[in-house]
């Protein structure tokens, strides 16, 4: 009974701490009424067409973005969006931003990566895997306030040819921490399972903090012939799950 007592504290305790992680961070959503503003770290080559949140974005979510921290948006990898004959490779993943009139001007930097997903049979979804590819790290200069589409893009060649018909994963990685937190953005249609947010207490649903909707993020895609063997280390694992 000593025993069972013990456990119960200690799965109290942990309960207390997850929820206590969660309620660090308030939800404060504003609907948007902004044009967008492009900010490209490097001009690449033209994509042959995009994947991941391409709803149009809706909802800012006030002063959420801490830095040090890392965002994820799942994605399945369909065929029929890019007039693709083989695979496909990431160039560059974009994220959404806004910026406060006390939040600008300012400097950040961060990084971007292409990842596998790994099925989770406790939340019954793809979660966030192993990275196949990520860029180096870029310096964001931010002059004026407003709402911005960030676009980093990849080493040219460093993404391996990537079959269509599995889940992947596209990250913006936060190195810098703000003084004056910008605005996370969302779309307004609230899915669950593909949008991801890592700020040190693991990699946790955005949905379950209170967001409206997913992140917005999503990549520049290219076409690629000959994508990774089924017999490789990265992408086969992806594959196995299907045989």
């Amino acid at each position: 009974m000593k025993t069972l007592s013990m456990l119960t504290a200690i799965c109290l305790c942990l309960t207390l701490v997850a929820g206590t992680a969660l309620a660090d961070r308030q939800v404060t959503v504003t609907k948007l009424a902004q044009d967008v503003q492009m900010y490209n770290a490097s001009k690449g080559s033209a994509a042959d067409c995009a994947m991941g949140n391409l709803n149009p974005p809706a909802y800012a979510i006030g002063d959420w973005i801490w830095g040090a921290e890392s965002y994820k948006y799942m994605f399945y990898a369909d065929e029929a969006q890019c007039n693709c004959t083989e695979g496909f490779t990431v160039e560059a993943v974009h994220m959404y931003l806004q910026f406060g009139v006390d939040d600008v001007p300012v400097s950040f930097d961060a990084y971007v990566d292409f990842e596998e997903a790994a099925w989770d049979e406790l939340l019954g979804c793809w979660v966030p895997g192993p990275e196949v590819c990520s860029s180096p790290i870029y310096t964001v200069t931010i002059s004026d306030p407003g709402l911005y589409d960030i676009s980093l893009p990849m080493t040219p060649g460093s993404c391996p040819c990537a079959y269509f018909g599995y889940w992947y994963g596209v990250s913006f990685n936060f190195i810098t921490a703000f003084d004056n937190r910008p605005d996370a953005v969302t779309d307004d249609t609230p899915v669950g399972c593909v949008s991801w947010n890592d700020y040190g207490a693991g990699w946790q649903d955005l949905l379950d903090f209170g967001f409206p909707g997913e992140i917005s993020i999503y990549a520049d895609i290219l076409c690629c012939d000959n994508p990774v063997s089924a017999d490789s280390k990265s992408f086969g694992d992806v594959k196995a799950l299907f045989r």
